[in-house]
Parts: structure tokens; sequence; C-alpha cells
């Protein structure tokens, strides 16, 4: 166990990217080089909604997320889970089984797990079973497969639905082009404002549902589980949701890149490094 713990340390400096920023006036960005993981959960600790970001399919991220929860856990930090596994119509299932009226395999079937989320569900099960051994609320973050369909049929303007916020926050043009590209990427066919309609969609539902589980446990910390394209450079559902509340939130990923921390309210100076010491100008 202790040359699994120094593998996730080295893991934690070579490719761990923290996001951090505080939307309060009176925060000045700051710039750090590196850090280790207990200096990390120190800067993690102190914001209201924490985002650890994921490649869906990476064993070593989930690893990282399941290590985070402990970490908070055992610093005795009072949280709720919210995981984009999930889609909210099915919150009573979840609620089931972290009350234990339900197991687990009733559970992923009862919430369309395997045909509307179809990740590898060892990948997921150890952050669950972390919510229920540990009486951590667990939320549904994901909307509705369905209401991503109208969307892509109608347009994100003639739809409505208590999922979606009354009216959306739009992209700003550095995360436009990064969708952009990911479409170029994905090589879907599908129209391009469209496409971008549909992630307008999906990082504004989310960003609706953290606020409304923020304002249910206003005593709690928030720790989101999410695909990173989701959290790309601070955009996404941190973007929409710094338009509607001043909370402080920090976003944890890994990247090929390296290794950076950025405290920043002012995402046009989002700057990273993995030699300078300076502040970003």
């Amino acid at each position: 166990m202790a040359k699994h713990g120094v593998i996730l340390d080295v893991l934690m400096v070579v490719v761990l990217v923290l996001l951090f920023f505080c939307m309060s006036l009176a925060q000045e960005p700051r710039f750090f080089r590196e850090s280790s993981f207990e200096e990390i959960m120190d800067k993690v600790k102190s914001s209201k909604v924490i985002y650890l970001g994921e490649t869906h399919t990476s064993k070593r991220d989930h690893e990282l997320q399941l290590r985070v929860l402990q970490a908070l856990k055992d610093s005795g930090v009072d949280f709720v889970l919210l995981m984009e596994a999930f889609q909210i119509p099915f919150q009573e299932h979840i609620d089931d089984y972290i009350n234990c009226w339900i197991d687990e395999r009733e559970m992923i079937e009862l919430t369309e797990y395997k045909r509307r989320w179809r990740f590898d569900t060892k990948l997921y099960s150890p952050l669950w079973r972390f919510a229920k051994e540990n009486s951590v609320p667990l939320y549904a973050l994901n909307i509705p497969s369905e209401l991503l369909r109208e969307v892509r049929k109608k347009g994100l303007e003639n739809v409505i639905s208590n999922y979606l916020p009354p009216k959306a926050v739009r992209p700003n043009k550095e995360y436009e082009d990064f969708l952009i590209d990911m479409l170029g990427k994905h090589k879907k066919d599908i129209d391009r404002n469209r496409f971008l309609e549909i992630q307008t969609a999906w990082d504004n539902g989310m960003a609706y549902r953290i606020l409304k589980i923020m304002l249910a446990h206003p005593d709690k910390k928030l720790v989101v589980i999410v695909g990173k394209g989701h959290l790309f450079k601070g955009y996404g559902i941190p973007y929409v949701l710094s338009k509607w509340s001043g909370v402080s939130q920090s976003v944890l990923y890994s990247t090929e890149e390296g290794f950076y921390f950025l405290f920043s309210i002012d995402f046009s100076k989002e700057s990273s490094s993995d030699t300078s010491m300076r502040e970003p100008n």
C-alpha cells in the first residue's frame, strides 16, 4: 500500500492540474509551479464547490478522485457528492441505495446506468460505495438524455425544461473554440451550431443542478465528479455557475502537459507554466 501511495504522489506532481478560482473581488491571481498532495488539499478545502475532472475510462483519474474524497473525509470536511454518471430523474433510486433499501445491483438497474452511461461500473463503484459507507449524500448530476435529444432536434431556445435555467449562459470564445475542436476530433455527424447548443444545454443543466444542491446544503461543500471537457480551463460548468453565484470553486484534472495551479477571478488571465513562480499578468 505504501508503494501505491508513492506512485500516486508522483502522478500528482506530474499530471495533476488544479485550476482554483475565487469569485470574491478581494482575491488576487496567484500562481504556483508545484505542490504536494497535502498542500493541494489545503487549497481545495477552502472551496465551496470542488470539481474532480476525469477521462471517463481512466482508472488513474478515478483512483485520484477516491483519494481526494478520502482525504476530505479524514480532514473532517462535510460534503455531498454529485456524479455525472447518473441522470437526475433517477435520484430516488440513488437515495434508496445510500439508505440501504436496495443493493448495488438494483441501483445500477433502476438508474439505467448501463444504457445511459455505459462506462465500466468497476471504474465508478468505489466512488458510490464510498458515499454509502461514509453516509455522504449522493446526487445525480446529469440531465436526461431525452432532453439533449430534444435540444438537438428543436434548438435550445425552443426547449423549456425544469432541468435547465430560464436563460442559458453562453460559452465564451475560447471555450467555444475548444468545443469545435472536440467536435472535429470526434467527427460527429451534427451541425456545428447545434452541437454548441447541446453542449451549452449540458453545461447549463449541470451547473443549474449544482446551484440547487448548493442551496439545499448551505453548510456542506459540493464535490463534483464530471468529465474534464466540462471544466476546460474553468469554463463549462464552473464558468456558468460563476454567473449566478460568487461561491469559491476549485477544479482538478489531469493533463498531458504537466501540472499547474491558477488562482484567478478573470479567466482571460489564465496562465500556466512548469517553471515560473511569477504571478500571471
